[in-house]
């Protein structure tokens, strides 16, 4: 049996947990057994050892295992990143999932609101106008009648909130949580686009993935440090397909797609997230229309196994038509019905 003096002392030598210590700590996390600064301790203490893949999957099963699930026969897929590349970028992952369900694609978005970050998914869609708090029947019949189901992760990981003040206190840092959030999805995803912080980080959630058995992904960081597809440079890939990990780049040029302006997709006091999302959604030529049909072409072409130049198309195509303007009201809508 294991102990929380053992697996500190292990963690200050500097050795790496094993998956079963892992799920130890975690699940007594989770069961409000450890005190807010019990559990800041472990999480500075693995943050500065550095997280191991056996980590990251113990303490995704015990969040998984508490998790309140949502139950779909549909093909689902979820983008989400990390968080913590620190960069102040608007919402990308959420506007490029209405992109990916205007465009056929059924997205069970899995999100939270701002910890790492000025605007979290959450944030964006509550003040949009739309109702977060769906049991997880009415998230299974958005999912099947708009394409788009949010899942908030408060109410699927409730035991998370016995994690929140050590985060918070931690933050703007980031720590194991920030890369569970996008592999303990409720819906159980089995496609997944996930965006993390550095290159590092994508080799763990990769290796993790893989350990999960999730059937097909692709972890992603770009060159200039985005946790999404980048049009400003390269962004490296790492796809999992059939039990194995493919490793390449994608240069946006190659597309016809490029940015002019880093800058133009940062949120400040007088330019939200929910302000650019609009601009996407209107068809208003910006490097954030361009950054977003990127991300959510990636999502298109796992989903319907194309190539990405002709996912990019699709996405091209739905934004011009205002179909993701239609989706993105439509959601919001459906969301106050239910």
């Amino acid at each position: 049996m294991f102990n929380l003096d053992q697996i500190v002392s292990s963690l200050k030598d500097k050795k790496n947990l094993s998956k079963d210590e892992s799920f130890y700590i975690s699940e007594k996390m989770f069961e409000g057994a450890l005190s807010d600064s019990e559990i800041k301790d472990i999480l500075i203490l693995l943050n500065e050892k550095g997280i191991a893949t056996a980590e990251v999957v113990g303490f995704a099963q015990a969040m998984r295992q508490i998790s309140t699930k949502v139950s779909t026969d549909e093909k689902v897929i979820d983008c989400c990143g990390t968080g913590g590349d620190g960069l102040n970028t608007f919402n990308i992952s959420t506007c490029a999932a209405f992109i990916a369900a205007a465009s056929g694609a059924k997205v069970a978005k899995h999100g939270n609101k701002a910890i790492t970050s000025k605007s979290g998914s959450a944030d964006l869609l509550h003040d949009a106008g739309a109702k977060l708090d769906l049991s997880p029947e009415q998230v299974s019949e958005c999912i099947k009648n708009i394409n788009f189901g949010f899942m908030f992760a408060p109410l699927h990981h409730k035991a998370m909130k016995n994690v929140a003040a050590s985060r918070k206190s931690i933050a703007p840092n980031k720590t194991i949580f920030n890369m569970l959030g996008p592999i303990t999805n409720p819906a159980n995803a089995q496609l997944q686009i996930i965006g993390v912080f550095d290159k590092d980080a994508m080799q763990l959630i990769a290796d993790a993935l893989l350990e999960l058995e999730t059937s097909r992904a692709i972890v992603l960081t770009s060159r200039d440090g985005m946790d999404e597809a980048s049009i400003y440079t390269q962004t490296d890939v790492i796809e999992i397909n059939a039990g194995k990990k493919i490793e390449y780049a994608i240069d946006p040029r190659e597309y016809g797609i490029s940015g002019k302006d880093i800058y133009s997709i940062k949120t400040n006091d007088d330019k939200s997230s929910l302000d650019i999302i609009f601009s996407v959604i209107n068809n208003d030529e910006s490097d954030a229309k361009e950054i977003c049909i990127l991300n959510a072409a990636l999502s298109v072409m796992l989903y319907k196994d194309i190539e990405l130049g002709d996912a990019i198309n699709e996405c091209r195509k739905s934004v011009e038509e205002y179909l993701v303007r239609d989706k993105f009201n439509q959601y919001v809508d459906y969301t106050n019905q239910v």
